[in-house]
């Protein structure tokens, strides 16, 4: 019983990937080659009718797409696991608060940032689309790095999936240096994420200067 799991190197379907290694669920990685236009083509389409990723596979056929949908689907199939806190919990509580706010105020602006002629309207603006969308992310993870209340999780609770969420986000686009001022907690985070046994070699084949925002999925 295997998991389907389609992406690209670098891409949002990182998160899943690292969702599923913690579960300790086998999964397979099928990686799509975005430059090649491959997430665009009828096959995958099928799957996902935007061509965005990932999309999950799940082993009795059911597809999910969507990185919050396909997290919180995996809690429900494995409610002995710690993905996410129990229901009706205030950890819970906080843990779809932080999920949510990631994947709707931040992920959103991965495109603008890399991809402003889509938003501008004409050559002329995009640096001014760039430059603002880019300040707007920066800004926009202060209210993360203060609701850090765990050492080093978000939660005091302990880890949750919301943590792999932000330790992938908070690598694209972000200057190491100004994060590691500026996000200290954020940055602890990530650390512990990324050191986890079971995550090491996720994050190894999915390395911030490899990321291929345009196929993420932004929610």
């Amino acid at each position: 019983m295997t998991y389907a799991i389609y992406g690209a190197r670098g891409s949002g379907s990182g998160i899943i990937e690292a969702v599923c290694a913690e579960l300790g669920v086998d999964y397979e990685a099928r990686y799509l080659d975005v430059r090649a236009g491959e997430n665009q083509e009828e096959a995958y389409r099928k799957l996902h009718p935007l061509g965005k990723l990932p999309t999950l596979v799940f082993p009795d056929g059911e597809v999910v797409t969507d990185t919050v949908a396909i997290i919180l689907t995996l809690d429900e199939r494995h409610p002995q696991s710690s993905l996410l806190p129990p229901a009706a919990s205030k950890a819970r509580a906080r843990a779809l608060r932080w999920l949510l706010f990631c994947a709707t105020e931040l992920y959103p602006l991965i495109e603008i940032v890399d991809f402003p002629e889509r938003f501008a309207g004409s050559d002329e603006c995009k640096d001014v689309v760039r430059t603002r969308a880019g300040a707007i992310w920066r800004n926009r993870w202060q209210p993360v790095e203060d609701a850090v209340a765990g050492s080093p999780y978000l939660l005091s609770e302990g880890f949750c999936a919301t943590d792999v969420y932000i330790a992938i986000l908070c690598h694209w686009d972000m200057d190491p240096d100004w994060r590691q001022k500026n996000l200290a907690r954020v940055e602890a985070l990530s650390e512990a994420v990324r050191n986890r046994p079971a995550l090491v070699p996720v994050f190894e084949r999915h390395k911030p200067d490899e990321t291929i925002l345009d196929a993420a999925q932004p929610s």
